[in-house]
């Protein structure tokens, strides 16, 4: 069977741990967004087209599921993820077996994480000839994930040989030479500007290095020069292009040298708390850059040299606050469940100190955001609400206290919108951002620039629902005039992404009242971008949401009435869509019918081809507001009245300015020459 003929090219069977959830996420990520050198595409071979793995854990059972047997059955290759953990596992052996069952032993990869194939290897495995021959190797002495990863890269080049037919040595040949070739573009795009962050922070570790043979007078003042260009580096060069890949290395040096001179002193205890609050200013350092993986790693670090310290003094204030970091850094990853366990331990200890009123808010604050994103709505309430009660009366002239009022406000107002209660939301939303505009003007850091415009744009989208569409463009304004300083880095695509849907939102305020010239900018702002994050990533869904800009922006050219111009952009849009849709889940492929339907519709004027995708849209995913309503425009022009009706109405009804969009549609669809008898009647039907 050749390789085009499987729906996945691989399948990773891992045991649902922690250390190997978190190494199969990033591998998966890794092959599913691998793109071959171009050297290599020009001969014929074809990019990994799309990955496997099951997200949840499944019952034991005798028997497979239907969907893991069925990929399994359709898929090219297996990566057996193995640690100690997995012998254990027979989900894990019943996969490897299948997949021997199937013909396929010679497509079998072990990932091996840790231990050795004699105890890591499950049963089915070890009967596998030559499967010492395909051993990917990453483990690391004390098994650091952040440098498991980082030993993948290479490692993972044989699969991706197998799967592509490309012989493994020109792959890694020709994979070098593009590690290469990116290399010298970043580093002579930044050589000035770390020529002399290089030579100052050399100079300062020597003179950190020439403590040892100084008296303990000189120490605080070396410390303080080598911790100031330490901890202020990531705020300092943000916006020196290239600066992402190369700060983490300074950081980590530096750290190791303030951590030498810390354990020099005959205070032992004390310079164990300070190597501890050393390891945290790393992880916030390090949550600044992103790397949200060797951020968890070092706050853990802090946590397991604080639980002795603490138990032996009796106080456990620094134990608590460093939870609590720990919780933020895995909420920023996306690992909820582990940050609500962090939250939920550092609140209990943090109730046991009597008196920090303003600390323990803030912790609740926190909790009630990531229980947020575990869709607990009513525990996060809960949260908020004695975040309230505690700061009840408190002084904002202290810049903690303000500090968590403005994250509570923000929290809890996103809440509220999301609950439709948008008067309530924008109140809270507005005492975030007058709260984040305080704290910028006292301390302007990456951290308050980056909240102030988050509340900004959240601010916005309450005011836009609302239909106060000149308020809410007024705050877009505001949130990209601060966010397109971060957003000049290509490696910074965290701060280009957020920039984007900011230029979208704000061009949709636009598009909304009619200003299609001045939507046109900002669609195109975030169309650009979108695609540099494209480039630099080569992922799907950064495929599809790429497209997504297009799209959005040859809607604004319809309405505006540059037919041609509408449909390249709908040309490009969808083309792009349907290569990366496939390879995405049924919210992906939802819209991309959505998007299909209308463009039958306004380009093609095929109606009943529009009804046909626009069903596709809505059977993927029923409450997609824009495949109902695509669906509800194309059974008015193909006279399905009845259908046209309910599915308009219904959207209608949604509220957030939905009723004034379709009615602007409809307008332009006129302008455009699409008629149909029932029009009037359905406008008289909407609220």
């Amino acid at each position: 069977m050749s390789m085009q003929q499987f729906e996945y090219d691989i399948f990773l069977s891992y045991r649902h741990k922690s250390m190997d959830s978190l190494i199969t996420q990033k591998t998966f990520h890794f092959v599913e967004g691998y793109r071959l050198p171009a050297a290599l595409r020009r001969r014929g071979y074809k990019d990994i087209h799309r990955a496997f793995r099951d997200t949840e854990e499944l019952p034991v059972s005798r028997i497979l599921t239907d969907t893991i047997d069925n990929a399994l059955r359709s898929t090219h290759s297996l990566i057996v993820v193995c640690s100690t953990d997995t012998p254990s596992s027979e989900w894990v052996d019943r996969e490897v077996s299948t997949f021997i069952e199937l013909g396929r032993a010679e497509h079998i990869f072990p990932l091996l994480i840790s231990g050795d194939p004699e105890v890591s290897f499950p049963p089915s495995l070890k009967q596998v000839p030559d499967i010492m021959d395909r051993v990917m190797d990453i483990r690391t002495p004390g098994n650091p994930v952040r440098k498991m990863i980082a030993k993948e890269d290479p490692e993972l080049l044989k699969i991706i040989a197998d799967v592509t037919g490309c012989p493994l040595r020109e792959l890694q040949r020709e994979h070098s030479l593009r590690k290469t070739r990116r290399f010298a573009a970043r580093a002579a795009a930044a050589a000035a500007a770390f020529l002399l962050v290089g030579a100052v922070s050399l100079g300062l570790m020597h003179r950190a290095q020439n403590y040892r043979d100084q008296a303990r007078a000189a120490e605080r003042s070396s410390m303080q020069v080598l911790q100031e260009l330490t901890y202020s580096l990531p705020d300092k060069l943000t916006g020196i292009p290239g600066a992402y890949s190369k700060i983490s290395g300074i950081l980590e040096e530096n750290a190791r040298q303030i951590n030498e001179i810390l354990l020099l002193s005959t205070d032992k205890t004390t310079a164990q708390y300070d190597v501890a609050a050393n390891f945290e200013k790393l992880a916030t350092a390090m949550g600044v850059l992103g790397s949200y993986s060797e951020a968890a790693d070092y706050q853990q670090q802090a946590i397991d040299l604080y639980i002795p310290l603490c138990q032996a003094s009796g106080d456990y204030a620094p134990l608590a606050s460093a939870k609590n970091n720990y919780g933020n850094v895995l909420n920023a990853a996306g690992r909820y469940e582990e940050a609500a366990q962090a939250f939920q331990e550092a609140i209990a200890l943090q109730r046991e100190i009597p008196g920090d009123r303003v600390t323990l808010a803030a912790m609740l604050s926190n909790a009630g955001a990531n229980a947020i994103n575990l869709g607990l709505e009513e525990e996060a309430i809960a949260c908020f609400r004695e975040c309230d009660e505690l700061l009840a009366g408190a002084d904002d002239s202290d810049y903690d206290t303000l500090s968590t009022r403005a994250g509570c406000a923000y929290n809890h107002g996103a809440l509220l919108y999301r609950r439709g209660e948008y008067a309530e939301a924008e109140a809270l939303l507005s005492q975030a951002v007058d709260a984040y505009d305080a704290l910028c003007q006292r301390v302007d850091s990456l951290q308050n620039r980056n909240s102030l415009s988050r509340a900004l744009s959240g601010h916005a989208l309450c005011l836009s629902d609302q239909g106060r569409y000149d308020a809410a463009i007024e705050s877009y304004r505001q949130a990209i005039s601060i966010s397109q300083a971060l957003a000049q880095d290509d490696e910074n695509t965290d701060a280009m992404a957020t920039l984007a849907a900011l230029y979208n939102n704000c061009g949709v305020c636009l598009n909304t009242q009619g200003n299609f010239a001045d939507a046109d900018r900002y669609f195109t702002s975030a169309a650009e971008l979108r695609g540099r994050i494209y480039d630099t990533t080569g992922t799907a869904s950064d495929a599809a949401v790429y497209a997504s800009a297009l799209l959005n922006t040859g809607e604004n050219a319809f309405k505006a009435g540059q037919y041609d111009r509408s449909r390249e952009q709908f040309r490009q849009g969808l083309e792009i869509f349907s290569q990366a849709a496939g390879r995405l889940g049924d919210a992906y492929a939802s819209e991309y019918y959505a998007w299909a339907s209308y463009n039958a519709l306004i380009h093609d004027q095929d109606y009943e081809a529009a009804v046909t995708y626009g069903i596709r849209a809505v059977e993927l995913q029923p409450d997609n507001v824009l495949a109902n309503i695509n669906l509800g425009y194309a059974c008015l022009y193909a006279g399905y009245y009845e259908d046209c009706d309910l599915l308009l109405t219904w959207a209608a009804g949604l509220g957030g300015g939905v009723a004034d969009a379709i009615r602007l549609d409809l307008e332009v669809q006129s302008r455009a020459g699409l008629t149909s008898p029932h029009t009037e009647a359905l406008l008289a039907l909407l609220p």
